[in-house]
């Protein structure tokens, strides 16, 4: 993969009371992934929840299932293998990671928050699904976030790291002013500057 390294931060940001979700223009997974959600109780709530809105998702597991039903690692190893992306009621979000384990985040498989209560569900439902989860905000001067793969041609790649970044700026105070590079780096690569502030310019890269 491609990853867009934010940074360095002119100022370390101030790290938010949750992780940050960052919305890619394009999914760096498959155009129709397994779309696992978990939810708060009862479960049965939002399967009806999906099915009024003409959304499909592979499995709904209810956050007192997924305490009874997984508690062993071979469980939570099969679940994490049997689904693309995992979408978690941000309302639960923060007891989730505790229950779901390490196996998750080593597989790149952190669960991504989603808010079930806003109106136009399905919109709110396909930005999640394009989402990066940032857990390390405040942490360092830098950060760096998913935002291409090799079979994505050069217009697809500007668009999530231009798309990534108007995520970050609207939670890193004072927006662009506080981003003084972008770097892009393959695994096999060294870092490519693609970005270095010079002055208050707003940013566009093209």
């Amino acid at each position: 993969g491609i990853n867009a390294e934010y940074g360095v931060f002119k100022k370390v940001p101030t790290k938010p009371k949750h992780p940050l979700r960052l919305t890619l223009t394009h999914p760096m997974g498959s155009a129709e992934p397994s779309i696992c959600l978990i939810t708060k109780d009862p479960q049965r709530q939002y399967k009806d929840l999906m099915k009024s809105h003409g959304i499909s998702v592979a499995r709904v597991i209810g956050i007192g299932k997924l305490k009874k039903k997984f508690k062993e690692l071979e469980a939570k190893r099969v679940l994490c293998n049997s689904h693309d992306v995992f979408l978690v009621d941000e309302r639960v979000l923060p007891i989730v990671p505790r229950w779901l384990g390490k196996y998750f985040y080593t597989k790149g498989k952190a669960p991504i928050k989603v808010n079930l209560t806003k109106s136009d569900l399905s919109k709110e439902m396909g930005e999640a699904v394009r989402s990066y989860m940032v857990a390390n905000l405040g942490k360092g001067n830098n950060i760096s976030v998913p935002c291409g793969r090799v079979s994505f041609d050069n217009d697809q790649l500007i668009e999530n790291v231009n798309s990534a970044l108007t995520s970050l700026c609207k939670v890193v105070k004072p927006g662009m002013k506080n981003i003084k590079s972008v770097y892009l780096k393959s695994e096999s690569s060294v870092a490519l500057p693609i970005y270095t502030a010079l002055g208050v310019a707003p940013l566009k890269i093209s």
